[in-house]
This record gives C-alpha cells, structure tokens and sequence, in this order.
C-alpha cells in the first residue's frame, strides 16, 4: 500500500502545500461542508488515510466540486498514489476545468513517475492558458533545477516573479540559487521579500539564516564588474536597480569593519534606506524599501531587524534582547497582520542577465 512511509516525510511535503486557488465552493449540502472539513483536517495532520477516504465520502455526495477532486489528488500524490492523482485530475484537465494548483500537482506526479518530458509540456501548456500563475512556473522552475538546468529554472521562476508577484514560492527559489552566483543583492532582496510573505515556518526560519550569510558574502566577495574605473565621475546617473542598490551598500561597508552582529547590520540597513531614499527612491520606487521606511519612521524598525536577523545572528543575545524589550515582538507582529506584505509588477527591476552567472560561483 502507498500509505506505509515516514511521518516526517509527509510533514516536509505538507509544509510547501499551497494555499486553495480555487473559489471556496458554495457547499450543495451541510454534509459536504463538513466531511471537506474533516478531511481538509486529517490532511493537515498528515493522516491521508483519513483525509482520502473523506474527500471520497464527499465526492460520492458533490461530483460537480472541483476542489474535492483536486484535494483528493494531492492527498493521493503525497501518499505517493501517484497513478490515483493522475486518474483524479486527468478529466478536470481535459475539460478545461484545472486551475493552476490543479496543473502543478499532476506535473508533480509525472515527475515521480519518471515523466519529466511530459510535465514540461504540461506546464508549457498551462502558462500558455495561464500566464500569470505562479505556481506554474515555480513547477517548471524546480523540474529544470532536478534536471540540472540552472538557467532555465532561474529565468522560470524570475518569469513567475514578473507575471505573478504575489506568489511567495518563486522569490525563495530565486534567492535560494542566487546565492551559488557573484549577484548576491537578489538573494538580499528576494529572500527578505519571500521571509514577508511566508513568516513562520521553517523554510522562512532557514531563509533568515540565508539573508545573513548573503549579507556576509556581499561584503567580502566584491563583483568587480561594479568598481568604479579611474577616471569616473562616481555618478549615480545611468545605474541599474541592481548596480544602485550594490554601490549603495558598498559605501556603507565600514559599517561592517567589526563584524556581521545584528546591530552593525541594523546600522547598514537603517543608513542604506536613508541614502537610498535621498539618491534612488524616486527613480526606482521599491515596495520592499518603501515597508522598510515606513517602518522606521513607525518606529518598528529595529525590532523587525531582530526579528528577521537577530534571532539567526545569535540566539541567546535575541533572548536577552526580548527580556529587555518583553513586548517588542508582539507589537511588531501586530503591525505585520495588520499591513500584509503584496508586492508589485512595478517592483521588477531584474535584468534577468542569467546566461553564464553560474559560472561565476563563489566559494
């Protein structure tokens, strides 16, 4: 039976499951509502068993509710029922029915069933129908990663940033890989995007970890293709996004001279929102550096970076810092809830320059 495997695997696979795309469905019956419930809760859980047989139960009442079958079909992939997922979604399919998530659980299917070519080409298909939808290109993205296609699953998932800037998963992916090349400001500015919009799981806890250390390799790997030539002007006039945000920081760099702690990089921050607010705000106006400004001006701001940085840099001095300040975090978190991060199409200054970076890998 597909249902025998480790629990902690389950837990892994249960953590990147997206949020429902589908519109919540108008229940015909209170019975459906609450068997999808029930199910949606075993799922949660990790009991597939559980859930599989209650989505069934639900199905048998409402066959005309597609995120039944679509759930029903993720609870059969991560049970490893891979032949089941696809029996379930291939008729929502081939009805022109399948939203996004529905696309990218029978392209994970093929996959594991060794099908890699044909889930390209569903993909390929489904971006052609929905090319706005995140999570298709996410999918490709990590389809192109598995086959060792660095550059094509670094241009899918900064095409699923371009389309769909609301969908969380591709800034993590692009940070993610950024990080193994010399352009080291997208794995700043995208891990930070991805840590605003998915705030408290593990992969969210890893990724402050990872802002950290592109921090550190900012400074101590410097891409010479951005140092002045003699004879230059030092005009800010004619810079890249990429290239203004770069030279912002290096001039800050002897903020660093003592070390990564968290309150040099509360420093470099703060100085850098400042310089960048004076020199580049107008030109290349930023949702990321506009929740930064606005966070200083609120008076959030040096909570927020012990928060994303603090607790990574060094636990026990976080620790200590919350029983000096007991009530920081909670007010922080308040105002997290209360202004949700949604960044925009405007925010795409990615060149995209992608051919040969990973050649240019650093230690």
């Amino acid at each position: 039976m597909f249902f025998h495997f480790r629990h902690i695997f389950i837990c892994m696979l249960l953590s990147v499951t997206a949020v429902t795309s589908f519109a919540q469905p108008s229940w015909p019956t209170p019975e459906v509502e609450n068997l999808y419930k029930q199910a949606r809760q075993y799922h949660s859980q990790g009991n597939l068993r559980e859930a599989i047989v209650r989505y069934q139960q639900a199905i048998q009442i409402a066959p005309e509710i597609l995120l039944l079958h679509r759930e029903l079909a993720h609870a059969y992939y991560l049970a490893q029922g891979y032949n089941e997922a696809m029996a379930t979604l291939e008729p929502i399919i081939k009805q022109q029915q399948a939203d996004a998530e529905t696309y990218k659980i029978m392209a994970q299917c093929l996959v594991a069933t060794k099908e890699t070519k044909k889930a390209k080409k569903l993909l390929r298909e489904a971006i052609t129908i929905m090319p706005t939808a995140g999570p298709l290109y996410n999918q490709m993205g990590i389809i192109h990663e598995n086959d060792n296609e660095m550059v094509y699953a670094l241009e899918s998932w900064l095409d699923g940033i371009s389309k769909d800037p609301g969908y969380h998963l591709n800034y993590y992916d692009a940070a993610r890989v950024y990080m193994n090349t010399d352009k080291v400001v997208w794995a700043i500015l995208y891990g930070e995007m991805f840590i605003n919009m998915e705030q408290y799981t593990k992969r969210a806890y890893d990724t402050r970890a990872m802002l950290l250390e592109a921090y550190k390799r900012l400074f101590t790997t410097l891409s010479t293709g951005n140092v002045p030539k003699f004879g230059s002007t030092g005009s800010a006039q004619g810079l890249s996004f990429e290239e203004a945000v770069y030279n912002t920081y290096i001039r800050l760099s002897p903020v660093m001279s003592d070390g990564y702690t968290t309150e040099n990089l509360i420093m470099l921050r703060t100085r850098f929102i400042m310089d960048w607010t004076l020199q580049y705000a107008s030109r290349y106006p930023f949702s990321l550096f506009s929740r930064q400004d606005d966070m200083i001006r609120n008076g959030y701001f040096d909570m927020y970076n012990q928060w994303l940085l603090g607790i990574v840099e060094n636990k026990s001095q976080y620790d200590a810092w919350t029983k000096f300040h007991p009530d920081a975090i909670r007010h922080l978190e308040d105002w997290l809830a209360r202004n949700p991060y949604r960044p925009t199409t405007a925010d795409f200054y990615n060149e995209k320059i992608v051919d040969g970076i990973f050649q240019k890998k650093k230690g």
